[in-house]
């Protein structure tokens, strides 16, 4: 099964944390962030920092710092989280513009096929957003009985 790389899975719990206290914290520290998300600090700060440089986070140093989320939530797209952090996302290295080592490129049924898994992923990624992924997360809060991977998995069909 497709795998998201624990980069990206990290920006995306910090953006829902950022969500979240949006209006209560406007800034909040990264130790915090980590803390609550329990996510290795240092890993963090460098997520944090790519969500920055994409305009998706605003970072403030010094007494009283921290960060925020740049924008509303409803406007930020998970894909905007995606490509800050990881670049484009395919789902086989066939479909990479500069990786022609497989010995059928472009010659091969398959590589349709992952094509189209790349655009079904990249579909949902922008049209879910932080606020979507905020309201989830607050349906999961603490009380509620939580809810098996699997049977997750099971309401997809």
């Amino acid at each position: 099964m497709l795998k998201v790389s624990q980069k990206l899975e990290y920006a995306m719990r910090a953006m829902i944390e950022l969500a979240q206290r949006r209006d209560d914290d406007p800034l909040v520290p990264a130790r915090e962030i980590a803390e609550r998300q329990q996510v290795p600090l240092r890993f963090l700060e460098q997520q944090l920092g790519a969500l920055s440089k994409a305009g998706l986070v605003e970072s403030f140093r010094g007494a009283g710092g921290g960060c925020r989320i740049a924008r509303d939530p409803s406007l930020i797209t998970v894909a905007e989280i995606a490509d800050a952090i990881e670049g484009q996302i395919y789902p086989m290295f066939c479909l990479e513009p500069s990786d022609h080592t497989c010995f059928a490129d472009s010659r091969c049924g398959l590589q349709g096929f992952w094509a189209d898994v790349a655009t079904a992923v990249q579909e949902v990624f922008e049209r879910t957003t932080v606020a979507d992924l905020a309201a989830r997360h607050r349906e999961m809060s603490p009380g509620t009985v939580m809810v098996s991977p699997e049977e997750l998995l099971s309401r997809l069909n």
